[in-house]
């Protein structure tokens, strides 16, 4: 409710529009999210932080290549921002639904360099060496993410990854079957 008063009280006020998109985003609403964020964009076009937003919602709907975009425009926006390894990973998960795996490996890594516990990109790397074939990697890197997710599981990925095409999900929680994850 908040966020939508305060969009009320001022449209022109891409904070306000950034967290609305957030709140549609929280509840699976995807296309009033990326309305709101892509809003936001227009208002701001260097908010570097609804780039990244944006990035993420744009993956969870399907449109992997604009979200790759996104998160490499959030990336140059700041390259020190303290955000940078969600944009390295919302990367990694685009190129993870582009089935580019290795990439997808390469970008999660860094944004576990930039910040050791970012869940999202422990989850990146475990389905992308998943999928990709590297058992060990894929145990490792589960073994992380257990460590700073202790309660992983496919049901909880199913429940809570709010993925738009089915397809997409079931390979999610393919990469995550092969990694050992139940």
């Amino acid at each position: 409710r908040a966020a939508a008063a305060a969009v009320r009280l001022d449209s022109e006020d891409a904070w306000s529009h950034a967290a609305l998109g957030s709140v549609y985003f929280s509840t699976r609403r995807l296309a009033d999210a990326l309305s709101e964020f892509e809003r936001a964009l227009r208002l701001n076009p260097n908010f570097c932080l609804v780039q990244g937003y944006y990035a993420l919602a744009l993956s969870y709907a399907g449109r992997t290549e604009d979200s790759f975009a996104a998160a490499q425009r959030a990336i140059r926006l700041s390259p020190r921002d303290p955000s940078l390894a969600i944009y390295y990973g919302i990367a990694g998960y685009a190129r993870f639904m582009t089935r580019q795996y290795d990439e997808a490996i390469e970008l999660a890594r860094e944004a576990i360099r930039h910040r050791g516990d970012l869940t999202g990109a422990y989850r990146v790397l475990v389905v992308s060496a998943g999928m990709s074939g590297d058992a060990q990697l894929a145990r490792m890197a589960l073994a992380e993410l257990r460590r700073t997710q202790p309660n992983i599981s496919l049901a909880w990925i199913a429940k809570y990854v709010p993925l738009k095409q089915d397809s997409d999900r079931e390979r999610y929680l393919e990469g995550f079957r092969r990694a050992g994850l139940s």
